[in-house]
């Protein structure tokens, strides 16, 4: 196999096992996420030895799209309020990896925080020189509202999961910042 055709099937990997942790939950197994992804069992064994592995690999890449988006909007005044938004869907999208990653390094939790947290602060920064922002919120403070965000939303049906997502997202938006 061509290098480029391994790098499409890990990317197709790590999309298919996103979308399968977010659409059938933490216990989905291997073989599965292979299927989803159009690939052989072999190459999802190839490519992530185990579950957790995957899992993090998935979670690190999320990482990554955050420092991106972020990147992207350093010049915006309301650039933590739809950072904010971005992490918070992805996260609510992502329910079933932290379960996966339960086992997981605790200090690599944490510097992954870190750089989410990191990604924040000039955004929160402007947002606040904006009055976009309330004067008393922090990073800290955006990081709770992120888990308890995702802790709000329930796993139950589609339709009402979706109305507590935006219902979630109002009452932090309300708490967080000075418009809807």
């Amino acid at each position: 196999m061509t290098r480029k055709d391994a790098v499409r099937n890990r990317d197709r990997l790590l999309a298919a096992a996103r979308r399968m942790f977010a659409e059938h939950g933490h216990d989905v197994a291997l073989e599965e996420i292979a299927r989803a992804a159009g690939v052989s069992r072999t190459t999802i064994y190839r490519n992530f030895a185990t579950r957790e592995e995957l899992a993090a690999t998935v979670f690190a890449d999320n990482v990554a799209q955050i420092e991106h988006h972020a990147a992207g909007l350093r010049d915006e005044p309301d650039g933590a309020v739809k950072l904010f938004d971005f992490v918070l869907d992805m996260q609510l999208d992502n329910r079933g990896l932290a379960q996966v990653l339960s086992s997981t390094d605790l200090q690599w939790f944490i510097d992954h925080a870190r750089r989410i947290a990191a990604c924040f602060e000039p955004l929160l920064d402007a947002g606040r020189a904006a009055g976009i922002v309330h004067p008393v919120v922090d990073v800290d403070d955006l990081m709770l509202a992120i888990s308890m965000g995702e802790s709000a939303v329930t796993a139950d049906d589609a339709a009402r999961r979706d109305n507590r997502h935006k219902r979630v997202r109002e009452m932090l938006h309300r708490a967080l910042f000075t418009f809807r």
